[in-house]
């Protein structure tokens, strides 16, 4: 009010003055504002002209820096493209060896420190120079999880500067992906770019007064700086947040005048990034030197306009000076009257005010004690209003409420901002709750003066509202609630209610509860429940009632009656839980407990089910039905090349299409995958006659899965293939009965799917006795049950130069099973890696033993080596183990492989053949002729022999075609340097005609058969 009144007053002052001042003031701006115009467009003009000089200069640096930089990163790129060829190179080629090839690879590249190659897990394959990262984890690198990223559009990236503590230097990685054949990550290769590469480029710059020229990366850290010091080393960062914008907003090129962190001078700052790098070239050039010229030249200018500007104040000054000083005279003798006037009144009116308070007032010095207190009610403090005077708090206060105090009037003092605390005390009323604000009292010239401590006693307030609390909580619970009176009338309903309902409170307020029945319990329902309320004033159970939108729900009531003192019927009170997601639950449970999710039929639980109860129906009624188990032929390859998304619409049309030939007695269900199960009862109580119903059945089914090639819109051809077995009124049980459709299935898919088939007794007889030779043969090895016969290979004049070693099986109960029985079994199975292993580490031993006897040095061992066998991961890692537990001559060592081997992935077999060639191993062709390989891709293998076919051998002599091929097989060994062999050589004539057409080795019964290493030793001491 006071400064009002003042202001007013001023203004009144002011008026006279400002009369007399105006023109003259009007004028003299006036003149100031066109001087100040004219003299501020020339500086502006200059000043713009030498800045965009700047920035041309600028821009061309610019420029031959990032053309630099350019040919570093062109030159490491380059080097990434030859390290990329090294990652097909064979498994078996030795770290150290890889070491060297990848320092081979960066010799010619001098900014490449490092060079390494990672695999699709993000380990160090190898690295260049001392290979000490071979093996390391480059995984959780930022650079490995881009370049891995299938999403990320470039093939290489560059890193940031970064720092490497075991080689104390700075450098960039640039890193190019690597994929395979099919396009997948298959890892990639790194380059370690040394950052002295940049710093000698940026040195070779002849650089200005006042010039500046820096490499950045995208994080602002320092790569190279030209001239440098010890504030501007590399890896120093660059503080700048507005360059640090431009770098985030791709925003290039760029300028502005900005201050440098690095010199700490203003400078003209023009950034540009190097194309495709995340490097940035920021030319600087220092502002005074650029500006010093027209600063000159401004100095001048700005001179003389102060020199008019001040000429022509202290004319005006000079004017006005004595009338001003005369007004302001006057004001301040009036507002000292008026200030005095005020003051008194103000006191007068203040101590109305405190006495009027009902609320606690304390006022406390610098040091906290206390000078005023004032209190209506002297029982609210803990000593008498005089007693407390010049006391500090702590001497009155418990000392827990001290020590919060102590806080609060810290916080007051340093912050000069009132505080607000709660507290309880003991006063001698009682126990009582005080809100206190706690204020600063500063003087006019800002010192702190003391605190002013105004509290109010709340303890009726903390009981209400604690009572309000536990009502509240206990109203909005996550249970529906609502109140009537004793007529039924709802008085109140909680919001959990109207979240159930979809009733607002006002909607069902004074209506009657009857408003949510569904009609779905019956008027005894309801008798029923309010006779248990009246009786035992209670009711609990479930209800369906009616939302607000009509939707009918399950809910869990709880009705309870409320009664006064007298026992009078007051109100009552509802509970209400909505159920629904339970029911849906249980619903769902059960859905997936017994139904497919995919097609929505019975699933095999619940087919297990109902195919008990057909066979109880069956048995009771002596009749016949039919099991059947259907499988979609080559249901994976849709899924593999259109995507489990089109495989499920494949499985739901079948589904549908097959429900739609049965009979609504019949159970179609799907046990997973694409085999789906079809239960028919009661087909005839002729077995012939149902299994002439169940057969037509099938072909119904099968047409009617043909047609659903149309429903996945792609040219596919949907077929499947039907196992069948009637279900008759024997004992069997269940499982026998789905062992047998099994079985049929297998068969029909055996005959080239597309087909059905009925179980037959003697297919499982004989499915038996192909699983029990499986089982004995899985413990064969075990019981030493595998034995190592030997089959000599003889020259023309009947030497024996070598032998084959041949695995047979001596059964305790079969005796020596035929290889043509077993060694399939051991393909399908696998079993052949492990047990290819054995006959190679006997065979081994066998020929280092050899080698310590001197009639038996110079023989040769073949061993053949299966595809599967061959293909295996850990093939090289465990044939070289035997190799080393041997210690077998190995250039006497003959490994037979066939030509399926070379059917898939035939160039990571050749490069195992290689690597065992580089061993001294020799390598045949076992079985020439009989397979597929290319005669062009057969000249590139590392072969030593080729050995013809016993089939062609046979019929050499009756057969002319078997005699050219036997002809052209000799000629091509011939011509790719390769020694030929014949197997299967069983008459003198066979011989002849061999020996004729220049085949010289042979083997086979006209020279031994294959006989135990005992009576084949024994046979050579005889010759």
């Amino acid at each position: 009010m006071r400064k009002d009144q003042n202001k007013e007053s001023e203004k009144y002052a002011d008026d006279a003055f400002r009369r007399q001042c105006r023109n003259v003031y009007a004028l003299y701006v006036a003149a100031l504002l066109l001087l100040f115009s004219l003299f501020g467009w020339f500086l502006k003009e200059q000043r713009e002209q030498e800045i965009a000089s700047a920035e041309a200069q600028s821009d061309a640096r610019a420029s031959l820096i990032g053309e630099w930089v350019e040919s570093i990163f062109s030159q490491t790129y380059h080097v990434l493209v030859s390290v990329a060829d090294l990652q097909n190179m064979p498994d078996v080629v030795s770290a150290t060896q890889m070491s060297r090839m990848l320092s081979d690879r960066h010799r010619y590249a001098p900014p490449v420190q490092r060079v390494g190659l990672l695999d699709s897990q993000g380990i160090m394959i190898a690295s260049s120079g001392d290979n000490h990262y071979q093996g390391a984890d480059f995984s959780h690198q930022d650079f490995y999880k881009v370049l891995s990223d299938p999403d990320y559009p470039m093939e290489d990236i560059v890193t940031p500067l970064y720092w490497s503590s075991e080689e104390q230097t700075y450098s960039l990685i640039h890193a190019l992906r690597l994929t395979d054949s099919s396009g997948a990550f298959a890892g990639m290769a790194s380059a370690r770019v040394a950052s002295q590469a940049f710093a000698d480029m940026v040195n070779q710059m002849q650089i200005r007064q006042g010039e500046s020229i820096a490499l950045v990366d995208a994080t602002l850290t320092l790569i190279a700086r030209n001239p440098g010091d010890e504030r501007t080393q590399t890896g120093g960062q660059v503080e700048g947040a507005t360059i640090q914008r431009v770098l985030d907003n791709g925003q290039t090129p760029w300028s502005d005048v900005m201050w440098s962190s690095l010199d700490q001078r203003e400078r003209i700052f023009w950034v540009q990034r190097v194309e495709n790098y995340p490097i940035w070239v920021v030319v600087g050039m220092n502002l005074d030197e650029v500006l010093a010229g027209w600063r000159q030249r401004a100095g001048i200018t700005i001179g003389i306009f102060i020199a008019i500007t001040l000429l022509g104040a202290w004319g005006v000054r000079h004017y006005l000076k004595r009338i001003r000083l005369a007004q302001l005279l006057q004001h301040r003798l009036k507002e000292l009257d008026q200030a005095r006037t005020q003051a008194q009144t103000g006191e007068a009116q203040l101590r109305t005010l405190i006495n009027s308070i009902q609320d606690l007032i304390i006022v406390f010095d610098q040091n906290n004690q206390i000078t005023y207190t004032h209190a209506l009610d002297e029982g609210m403090l803990l000593k008498g209003n005089d007693s407390l005077l010049g006391k500090h708090y702590n001497e009155v206060m418990p000392a827990g409420l001290s020590k919060r105090f102590d806080t609060v009037f810290e916080q007051v003092r340093q912050h000069r901002q009132a505080v607000t605390l709660e507290y309880q005390l003991r006063v001698p009323r009682g126990e009582h709750f005080f809100q206190a604000v706690v204020s600063p009292l500063v003087h006019p010239d800002g010192r702190f003066s003391g605190t002013l401590l105004v509290a109010r006693d709340i303890t009726e307030a903390k009981q209400s509202e604690a009572e309000l609390n536990i009502a509240a909580a206990a109203f909005q619970a996550h249970l529906g609630i609502i109140i009537a009176d004793a007529e039924g009338k709802i008085l109140k309903a909680n919001p959990m209610f109207t979240q159930i309902t979809g009733y607002s409170e006002a909607e069902v307020i004074g209506r009657d509860a009857k408003m949510f029945n569904s009609n779905r319990h019956d008027p005894g329902f309801y008798r029923r429940l309010w006779r248990s309320v009246k009786q035992h004033g209670r009711w609990e159970g479930e209800v369906w009632n009616q939302r607000k939108n009509g939707d009918i729900f399950p809910e869990w009531v709880v009705i309870s009656s409320i009664r006064n003192a007298d026992q009078q019927l007051t109100h009552y009170v509802a509970t209400v839980v909505d159920i629904s997601e339970r029911k849906a639950a249980e619903q769902e449970i059960h859905q997936l407990a017994f139904y497919d999710s995919v097609t929505g039929l019975a699933n095999r639980r619940l087919f297990m089910d109902r195919l008990g109860a057909a066979l109880k129906e069956a048995r009771r009624h002596r009749s016949y039905g039919a099991l059947l188990l259907i499988d979609i032929d080559h249901f994976k390859q849709v899924n593999d090349v259109f995507g489990h998304s089109i495989g499920d619409r494949l499985l739901q049309g079948v589904a549908r299409l097959l429900h739609q030939q049965l009979r609504e007695s019949d159970t179609l269900a799907r046990f997973g995958g694409d085999e789906f199960a079809i239960l028919i009862q009661s087909l005839d109580t002729d077995a012939a006659k149902a299994a002439q119903l169940a057969e037509l059945i099938a072909h119904k089914l099968m047409v009617a899965i043909r047609r659903t090639s149309s429903l996945i819109e792609h040219s596919v051809s949907v077929t499947a293939s039907i196992g069948i077995t009637l279900l008759d009124y024997s004992t069997n049980e269940q499982n026998e009965y789905l062992q047998q459709a099994d079985m049929a299935l297998f068969q029909a898919k055996a005959r080239g799917r597309d087909t059905l088939c009925f179980f037959d007794p003697d297919m499982q007889a004989t499915l038996l006795a192909s699983t029990r030779l499986e089982r004995d043969l899985r413990q064969a090895q075990a019981l030493n049950q595998w034995q190592l016969y030997y089959q000599p290979q003889v020259e023309v004049n009947g030497k024996t130069t070598g032998v084959e070693a041949l695995l047979r099986w001596q059964h305790p109960e079969r005796g020596l099973v035929s290889p043509g029985d077993f060694i399939p079994l051991l393909e399908s199975t696998g079993l052949i890696i492990e047990v290819g292993a054995w006959v190679l580490e006997r065979a081994c031993y066998q020929l280092a033993s050899w080698a310590q006897h001197d009639r038996f040095c110079h023989l040769t061992m073949s061993v053949n080596i299966s595809p599967l066998q061959f293909h295996d991961a850990e093939f090289i890692p465990r044939i070289t183990a035997i190799f080393e537990r041997t210690q077998a001559p190995l250039d006497r060592l003959k490994l037979e492989v066939t030509e399926s081997l070379f059917v898939d992935d035939r160039d990571r077999a050749r490069d195992k053949m290689l690597f065992l060639k580089a061993l001294g191993v020799r390598l045949s062709l076992d079985d020439f002729g009989t397979g597929y390989s290319s005669l062009a891709y057969l000249a590139q293998l590392p072969l030593d022999q080729l050995k013809i076919d016993q089939s062609f051998v046979r019929q050499v002599l009756t057969s002319s075609a078997n005699a050219a091929i036997v002809e052209s097989t000799i000629a091509l060994a011939k011509s790719l340097n390769l020694e030929v062999i014949a197997e299967g050589v069983e008459t003198q004539a066979q011989q002849a005609w061999l020996f004729a057409h220049g085949c010289h080795a042979y083997q086979g019964y006209l020279f031994g058969r294959p006989v135990t290493i005992d009576a084949l030793e024994a046979e050579l001491d005889v010759f």
